[in-house]
């Protein structure tokens, strides 16, 4: 459970984690250890700070950008048996919204993407709408929405995910 949300995180935060080694990188070439004081120092020293420069303009766009939208929501979903775990991680974007279900079957270190909708529109029922039927069978709940895509996996190796959709009519749990 908490590899798949440490992978979820990592996966929302990755361009920052680009932004800190280009301002790493950038540092190393200013700084330009054992290098000769000739043209070639200067020359990398120059590009360090190019380098710096657009790290900086990265960062600076990246938190303007980022800070509009709310934080992704987690909840999980634990086989009756307690050897599998599904997690749903939904956000509401500014102009829409994006909700995945990851699995991971067995193991520490392996993930599936069994349910992925990224659109204008919002497909989130709740966090009930992950329910274990058995240890071997998933079940998802969504709300069909055309404005957006919806991809669902029918197996990740001997899991069985079923994807259900919820009539439209029907009034969102989150709302």
């Amino acid at each position: 459970m908490h590899y798949l949300i440490l992978m979820d995180e990592l996966r929302q935060q990755a361009h920052w984690i680009v932004v800190i080694a280009l301002g790493l990188v950038s540092a190393v070439m200013i700084w330009s250890p054992r290098m000769s004081k000739g043209w070639t120092r200067r020359i990398t020293r120059f590009a360090g700070t190019v380098v710096l420069s657009v790290a900086a303009s990265a960062a600076v766009l990246f938190g303007v950008l980022a800070g509009a939208d709310s934080p992704r929501q987690h909840f999980v979903a634990t086989s009756a048996d307690g050897t599998r775990v599904a997690l749903l991680s939904h956000s509401e974007l500014r102009d829409g919204a994006a909700t995945a279900v990851t699995v991971a079957p067995h193991g520490c270190c392996t993930r599936f993407i069994a349910y992925r909708y990224f659109g204008d529109g919002d497909d989130y029922t709740g966090p009930t709408s992950l329910k274990w039927v058995n240890d071997d069978h998933l079940r998802v709940e969504y709300v069909r929405d055309t404005s957006g895509t919806q991809e669902c996996a029918s197996t990740i190796g001997d899991i069985v995910v079923t994807c259900v959709a919820r009539p439209e009519n029907l009034p969102s749990l989150h709302r």
